[in-house]
């Protein structure tokens, strides 16, 4: 039985690796990579599903192998960057930051029965630190793999984002885990990265956010990136309790290959918006 599936493999037929960009995303339920050329045009996606539940090591396995048949990453790029999106972050006041402190608060939060390595992003704007922690063993193998790659979170990235007023819930939807952003009267209220194991559960885990920051569902615009599909029985689920949802479009910022302009723009719009703070 597979479980780690590849899910969508779009790529242009010429693509001049040597100047254009690599964009890696890793989290707990998926792997995804696109490339951005020289003239700003995304020309090849590809992405990568994990089954929610797989043993630490196994996932490991199956993203070491990854690495080392993947055609797109055996090529030499102007610049690459690492998105992770594992599931233990927090949003930490500056002044309350410190090595010591964000790590006693990841372990209060999420337990301390998995070890990892420590990161943390400052967000000037927002006078914020996200600190985070990263699976020891996949974080070294992609550092072994793409050494000079720069790294984030991507909740470093979502939270740095312009809010307007009112109530908005930003989500990614992935393979059995949402990526959700609660903005209430145009103040972040989280951002935290939930897993799912069923239909009922993704939507519990959205009012759930909702209900904890004494959001009514009926009042919020709930955006939507990801693999989900309007037709699909998770939507339909979703669509019981949100009743203002859209979709988002591709980023205006780049052109993209024909194939990917195919398929539905919220699919990879939160993929391809990552670059634009490379």
């Amino acid at each position: 039985m597979q479980h780690v599936n590849l899910s969508f493999n779009i790529q242009a037929p010429e693509i001049n690796f040597s100047t254009a960009q690599l964009f890696v995303e890793v989290g707990p339920t998926g792997f995804l990579l696109s490339i951005l050329d020289e003239a700003n045009c995304f020309k090849a996606v590809v992405i990568y599903t994990i089954d929610l539940g797989l043993p630490q090591q196994e996932i490991s396995e199956k993203l070491r192998t990854i690495l080392i048949t993947e055609v797109l990453l055996q090529k030499q790029y102007l610049k690459s960057h690492i998105f992770w999106s594992f599931t233990e972050s927090i949003l930490v006041p500056a002044e309350l930051s410190n090595n010591d402190r964000n790590i006693n608060m990841l372990n209060l939060v999420f337990g301390d029965g998995n070890t990892g390595i420590n990161k943390t992003d400052f967000l000037i704007n927002q006078n914020l630190q996200n600190t985070y922690r990263i699976p020891r063993d996949i974080f070294e193998i992609f550092y072994t793999h793409l050494p000079s790659a720069t790294q984030t979170h991507i909740n470093t990235k979502l939270v740095s984002r312009d809010f307007s007023n009112d109530n908005h819930l930003y989500t990614i939807f992935y393979n059995n885990s949402i990526n959700i952003l609660l903005c209430k009267e145009g103040v972040l209220q989280i951002c935290q990265n939930f897993l799912y194991y069923n239909l009922d559960q993704a939507a519990f885990n959205l009012l759930n956010v909702c209900k904890g920051f004494d959001v009514d569902p009926n009042t919020v615009t709930l955006h939507v990136n990801g693999m989900i599909d309007a037709q699909s029985g998770l939507y339909e689920a979703i669509y019981k309790y949100f009743l203002n949802i859209k979709f988002d479009t591709l980023p205006k910022e780049f052109t993209y290959y024909k194939a990917i302009e195919d398929l539905p723009p919220h699919f990879f719009s939160h993929l391809f918006s990552l670059a634009t703070c490379a």
